[in-house]
């Protein structure tokens, strides 16, 4: 082999060694883009994922405080509404009450009660029966000889009957330092528990609007009264 065909065979061989390193060189750039791309689909996968997961607290965030807001308005409507009501409800308890008072059969049936839960609570003794002025002559004279009659025949005397000017409707029993009052603001004192008592009935009627009609069908006379809570 001659000079020329030795020359011409290193360069083939430099030719194929470069081709091969190119090639090589071609593969490495290749997967280094690959891994680039796969790197910067990844963090942009990974942020679009965080912003979404953001907007997505955000939007939940915003929901929530509507809801709040819009219960809170309607807690304060309803609010303004029960103490609108309250306020109309109130003077007419009142009013039924008096109307109570004033009427024979009723005052007697408010004696008679009061009477008998003073008996339950309070010690036999001389007691004071402190009542409105415009208690009438005989219109509760039932309840009234039924009381003596028991303090009689226990050896104490008759309970006193005193007309007190600050009495509007009803009577104040008292027995040394003990007392039960049934007088008309002894009876609404508690306004608290009366009004709730109102809200609560106000709530079941408009939950079942229908209860008379179930009522009709064999359930029965709806037997609460909101003048009920009020009486002694």
């Amino acid at each position: 082999m001659n000079a020329e065909e030795r020359a011409q065979g290193l360069l083939k061989l430099i030719a194929g060694y470069q081709a091969q390193e190119c090639r090589d060189a071609i593969e490495r750039a290749r997967a280094e883009a690959r891994e680039i791309l796969r790197r910067a689909w990844r963090l942009e996968r990974d942020h679009v994922h965080t912003s979404v997961a953001a907007e997505r607290s955000r939007a939940r965030a915003l929901i929530q405080a509507a809801r709040a807001e819009r219960a809170t308005r309607e807690r304060m409507s309803g609010d303004r509404f029960r103490a609108h009501l309250l306020a109309l409800a109130w003077p007419r308890l009142m009013d039924k009450l008096h109307e109570r008072w004033q009427d024979p059969q009723g005052r007697e049936a408010w004696v008679a009660q009061a009477l008998q839960a003073a008996l339950a609570v309070l010690p036999l003794g001389p007691w004071t029966v402190r009542h409105a002025p415009d208690w009438r002559d005989g219109a509760t004279a039932a309840p009234c000889v039924a009381l003596a009659e028991r303090f009689v025949g226990s050896g104490v005397p008759a309970p006193r009957f005193h007309a007190d000017p600050a009495v509007s409707a009803g009577l104040i029993v008292e027995s040394g330092t003990a007392q039960l009052d049934a007088s008309l603001a002894g009876l609404l004192q508690d306004r608290a528990r009366l009004e709730a008592r109102l809200l609560a009935l106000l709530a079941r009627e408009t939950a079942a609007p229908d209860a008379a009609a179930i009522g009709a069908a064999g359930a029965g006379p709806a037997t609460d009264d909101p003048h009920q809570e009020a009486q002694p």
